[in-house]
């Protein structure tokens, strides 16, 4: 009896990114990437950044929100973390 592979997506906020990937019963492969203009050829699992991350600052001007590229960082982080932090995407997720 063969069990069958549900697909699933992989999902990582990170502090200043945000990483997505896929899994339907075998690894997505790449050969070649680039990185900071640098062509890398190896095999190597297809993970894409497709967003900031919960770290990443998040700013109003005139009523518009706007996103990084600063970090607030770890200490004091977020607003939330009610350290005196700055606003943050953690804080607009919750």
């Amino acid at each position: 009896k063969s069990k069958s592979v549900l697909p699933v997506i992989g999902f990582d906020m990170g502090g200043t990114s945000t990483d997505v990937s896929r899994y339907d019963g075998s690894y997505d492969l790449v050969y070649e990437t680039q990185t900071a203009g640098i062509t890398v050829q190896a095999p190597q699992l297809d993970i894409n950044t497709v967003a900031a991350g919960g770290g990443s600052r998040l700013v109003i001007r005139n009523g518009v929100f706007y996103v990084g590229p600063e970090s607030v960082g770890a200490h004091p982080g977020p607003v939330c973390y009610r350290k005196g932090g700055k606003l943050a995407v953690t804080d607009a997720n919750l």
